[in-house]
C-alpha cells in the first residue's frame, strides 16, 4: 500500500489477526478496503477537495474535529438508548477520554453569536 505508515501497517495487521469484535472510533479518517483515499469526516458540512486542501494546509484542528464527530456520534445514538449508555459506549471507543470529558464535550454549548 504505497503511502502507508509502518505504524498504520503494525495496526492493519492486529486488526486482521484479532477476531474479537472491537469497539473502536470512526475517526474519519480510516481507509477503505476497495481503494486507498481517505474519508472526509465533515462530508456534510464541506466537499472533500475543500476539506483535503485545508488539511493539506494543516488549518484543521484535530481536536475540534473529533470532538464535533462525538457530539455527532452522541446524537445518532440517543435516538436509540438513553444518555447514560451512550456516553459510556463514547467511552468505549474514546478510551483515552474519561467519562467526564466525553460528558462535557457532548453537552458544550456553543458560543453566541454577538
Amino acid at each position: 500500500m504505497p503511502g502507508t505508515t509502518v505504524r498504520s501497517k503494525l495496526r492493519l495487521a492486529k486488526a486482521a489477526v484479532n477476531t474479537s469484535e472491537e469497539i473502536v472510533a470512526n475517526d474519519g479518517f480510516s481507509v477503505p478496503a476497495q481503494n486507498d483515499t481517505r474519508l472526509n469526516p465533515l462530508a456534510d458540512l464541506i466537499d472533500d477537495t475543500t476539506f483535503a486542501l485545508l488539511q493539506q494546509h494543516k488549518l484543521i484542528d484535530q481536536k475540534s474535529l473529533r470532538d464535533y464527530q462525538i457530539r455527532k456520534t452522541y446524537r445518532e445514538m440517543r435516538e436509540e438508548m438513553s444518555a447514560g449508555d451512550a456516553i459510556d459506549k463514547l467511552q468505549q471507543m474514546h478510551p483515552y477520554l474519561q467519562f467526564d470529558t466525553i460528558r462535557k464535550i457532548v453537552y458544550q454549548m456553543s458560543p453566541k453569536a454577538s
